[in-house]
């Protein structure tokens, strides 16, 4: 009380744990981040005669250009607010907040194992014909030279950007974070019991 003056918060939620509200920023960088670009064909054009080159670039997200990336992404993004909302159960139903946890870890390992199996999945520059050409009958069938075709990508040390390695590091931070809470959790319940 302050100057005799009664003090509350009327009709206001509990501040959530920090580890909550992290979880909840990095499903929403997560998010974010799935619309930067995440993979880029780039290429120099000589014009006949002068020599002038012209150098050009093609960008796609991760919802443009793998559909495994997409569902990485989508896995990521439920598993964080999953997580952050399955503590709304608890008086309900007292034991499935912690089931739903491991079950939100799980999803959240599952998208980064997904994402980085369609990364491994992008053939490599070493690959024959992997990098820097492209069949007539692509280019004949409505695909431009430049275009990105989605889950025909190639080359991926050279053409995967900085997106997706934002995202995995994103994901791992999320996993860990998750994985940390179930253990300070379970950590806090055996004290409980215990004594």
């Amino acid at each position: 009380m302050r100057l005799g003056i009664r003090q509350h918060v009327c009709g206001r939620l509990p501040r959530s744990p920090w580890w909550e509200r992290s979880i909840a920023a990095l499903g929403l960088m997560l998010l974010a981040d799935s619309f930067l670009p995440w993979y880029r064909l780039s290429w120099t054009v000589s014009r006949y005669g002068s020599g002038q080159q012209t150098r050009h670039v093609n960008t796609a997200t991760a919802w443009h250009s793998s559909s495994g990336w997409s569902l990485a992404v989508l896995l990521g993004v439920i598993a964080a607010v999953g997580y952050v909302t399955c503590g709304a159960y608890t008086k309900r139903w007292p034991t499935l907040p912690a089931r739903l946890r491991w079950l939100f870890l799980l999803t959240a390992t599952m998208s980064l194992l997904v994402a980085i199996v369609s990364w491994l999945a992008i053939p490599s520059v070493d690959a024959p014909g992997a990098y820097g050409f492209v069949a007539v009958e692509e280019i004949a069938g409505g695909v431009r030279f430049g275009d990105i075709v989605r889950d025909h990508l190639s080359g991926r040390e050279t053409n995967v950007t900085r997106g997706f390695y934002i995202a995995v590091s994103i994901t791992m931070a999320l996993v860990l974070l998750m994985l940390l809470d179930i253990v300070r959790r379970t950590d806090r319940h055996a004290a409980v019991i215990a004594g």
